[in-house]
């Protein structure tokens, strides 16, 4: 019997991993309304993370820099935050990042600079121009503005030194395989009912139903024309020589976007009874929108008070 060794039963105390969700913000991709949901759900729990320089990016060092001074945050979202999402100690970063087809991105950016106070130097020429000279003179002079700008966002830290090329898309591509709460635009109902059931053993609470926020064409909160349409609506206004240029900048753009539609599609086919998720998900958003209709003359008498 003394040869027989005696187990060793060892106890240790641990800490519970930190659940935190991060948005990858890309202009004009929808992140207003994702930044309104998170501040909804997790109220003084969510923060925005940027830097004085508007150019800036940030990484993953300063996100947790930002999570070991604030330990009660649970979602940020940032438009300076760059892509690799860092491994940090005792934290699960939830990552969520939206795309969006890359010329319907290109129209609303102009759309939106056009409404911008104060203008700057690139809002004040939008607003001088139609949307094909504008357009023009960004693809002339400006490609980081309308070249794969998606694909370099994820896979080259937003920064251009060169045309993207196919090693970028794959990591662009794996990038948003690997995201636990990818998003597109012209499937918004989709990701974030897909995201609501993947989310629920982490944020078992949450609920991502919204109100489009920070609109900038008539008719873009809901989608409803087909793909095809707005394409041609798009050469019309452009003239097809623009159009084809575009095009042609953003193929990576483009099959980055077929990918994403190809991934939230098999995530929400996962999801149990998606089409009764899906109906209830946009009757819930239905709700909160005639809600807010509700109590936007209140919201008006009340800014108009304060100002006078």
């Amino acid at each position: 019997m003394l040869g027989l060794a005696m187990r060793l039963d060892a106890i240790l105390t641990s800490t519970n991993p930190r659940f935190v969700i991060v948005h990858y913000h890309i202009f004009k991709n929808g992140g207003s309304t994702i930044e309104a949901i998170l501040e909804r759900e997790f109220g003084h729990g969510f923060a925005t993370l940027h830097d004085t320089e508007a150019s800036a990016t940030l990484s993953g060092r300063h996100l947790a820099s930002l999570l070991r001074r604030h330990p009660h945050i649970s979602a940020i979202s940032s438009h300076h935050l760059r892509y690799p999402k860092p491994a940090i100690r005792n934290a699960i970063v939830f990552d969520c990042c939206f795309l969006r087809h890359p010329l319907e991105r290109l129209d609303s950016v102009y759309h939106y600079l056009r409404t911008i106070a104060p203008p700057d130097t690139l809002s004040y020429r939008a607003r001088q121009m139609s949307a094909r000279e504008f357009l023009r003179q960004l693809a002339n002079e400006s490609p980081h503005m309308v070249s794969d700008v998606q694909v370099t966002q994820l896979a080259c830290a937003g920064a251009f030194i060169r045309p993207a090329h196919a090693e970028d898309l794959e990591r662009a591509s794996a990038i948003l395989s690997n995201m636990a709460i990818p998003g597109l635009v012209e499937m918004f109902d989709e990701s974030l009912v897909a995201a609501e059931y993947f989310l629920r053993p982490a944020f078992p609470g949450v609920k991502l139903e919204c109100v489009a926020k920070n609109v900038s064409r008539p008719g873009a909160a809901a989608i409803s024309a087909s793909s095809h349409g707005r394409q041609e609506r798009l050469a019309d206004a452009w003239g097809g020589d623009l159009y084809e240029d575009l095009l042609r900048l953003n193929q990576l753009d483009l099959e980055l976007f077929r990918r994403a539609q190809k991934e939230i599609g098999r995530r929400i086919a996962l999801v149990p009874q998606s089409e009764r998720r899906l109906a209830e998900f946009r009757a819930r958003c239905s709700q909160l929108q005639a809600g807010a209709s509700h109590n936007e003359p209140a919201q008006l008498q009340m800014v108009q008070g304060i100002r006078s």
